[in-house]
């Protein structure tokens, strides 16, 4: 009977113990299955994304440099000037048929030849023609269209060259000015731009060329500034751009194929549009939100956003989202940025 006793004790003792690591092992698990692993971005959606802001970051910024040019020619009644920045190298050689503030249409050819006069930090060497047919809108001769053809056109970074043909048009919708007693003037404008550009992409020391192309659907406002070099008499005055007052909001969306071959979609609200001013030619963008989707075999949805970064000033510090895993990158905006086939 004692040896019974002592039989069942021990049963009861192996059943409590049983228990109790099964209990545990339930612990574990469950503490295994709370676990979380931050979400990354793979190699090939860092490239992509990263390629992706080079493409708008080129194309913004050879668009912006146009437009400041024209919108210098228009403010000094198309009269081209001879003056060059300090910094500006190589030439950029503008003729326009009718140098005059009455008529129109007009045609503006502008020539470049190793030109390079912004980017505070990087080599943005530009050449080619561009040719620009400007027409009235109505009887306001500041409102005006512009139809820019490109001509073989390229702009040059430290690593790559991007090659531009094709049609951009910008229709001016309103404008206005503010005179500064003699000093100059600001001049508020809100354009439309559309465009249906490609784009032939070169990396230095490599045979094969990639290929994307924009269309383009935007609304630009602008606060452009300029300086009164002239003289005292309105009837001297002569205009040179301010850049470091202006700012210039972005909105509306791109389309086209990208280098792989693939659609896309870049919208930019205009609730939350590009913000944009500029250092010594720089473009930085203060703020703003992008929504880039891609279809087909390189499908992906990305949420951008920009701000001026606050660990490097007068840069644009870039945060991508992958609204599909919710893996975040984050990156400063560069136009020499190497162009790299991530697929």
């Amino acid at each position: 009977m004692l040896q019974f006793m002592k039989t069942r004790k021990i049963i009861y003792y192996l059943v409590v113990l049983a228990a109790f690591g099964i209990f545990i092992s339930g612990c574990k698990k469950d503490n295994n299955s709370s676990t979380t692993t931050t979400p990354k971005f793979t190699g090939q959606q860092l490239d992509q994304v990263e390629n992706s802001d080079v493409q708008d970051a080129i194309a913004e910024k050879t668009d912006q440099d146009i437009d400041k040019s024209i919108d210098q020619l228009q403010v000094s009644n198309y009269q081209p000037s001879t003056a060059k920045s300090l910094s500006a190298t190589g030439s950029l050689v503008i003729t326009v048929n009718h140098p005059d503030s009455t008529t129109f249409p007009k045609l503006i050819s502008l020539v470049y030849t190793n030109f390079q006069d912004s980017t505070a930090f990087e080599s943005f060497v530009k050449n080619g023609e561009i040719d620009v047919l400007v027409s009235l809108n109505g009887t306001d001769k500041q409102l005006v269209t512009r139809a820019m053809t490109f001509k073989h056109f390229s702009v040059t970074t430290d690593s790559t060259t991007f090659t531009i043909n094709g049609v951009r048009t910008m229709m001016r919708m309103a404008r206005s000015f503010k005179f500064n007693g003699a000093a100059g003037a600001r001049f508020t404008a809100t354009d439309n731009i559309t465009a249906n550009l490609s784009y032939a992409i070169t990396k230095t020391g490599v045979s094969d060329t990639l290929k994307f192309t924009r269309v383009v659907s935007r609304l630009r406002k602008a606060y452009l500034h300029y300086d009164n070099y002239g003289g005292i008499l309105w009837r001297f005055a002569r205009f040179r751009t301010n850049l470091s007052k202006d700012t210039i909001s972005i909105s509306g969306t791109v389309t086209g194929i990208n280098e792989k071959g693939d659609s896309y979609t870049k919208t930019v609200s205009a609730s939350t549009p590009l913000l944009v001013t500029f250092y010594l030619g720089t473009p930085i963008i203060t703020s703003g939100i992008l929504d880039y989707t891609v279809t087909g075999t390189s499908a992906a949805s990305f949420t951008v956003t920009f701000k001026e970064d606050p660990n490097h000033p007068r840069n644009t510090l870039i945060t991508a989202t992958n609204n599909t895993t919710l893996a975040v990158t984050t990156f400063d905006r560069r136009f020499s940025r190497k162009f790299r086939k991530w697929w």
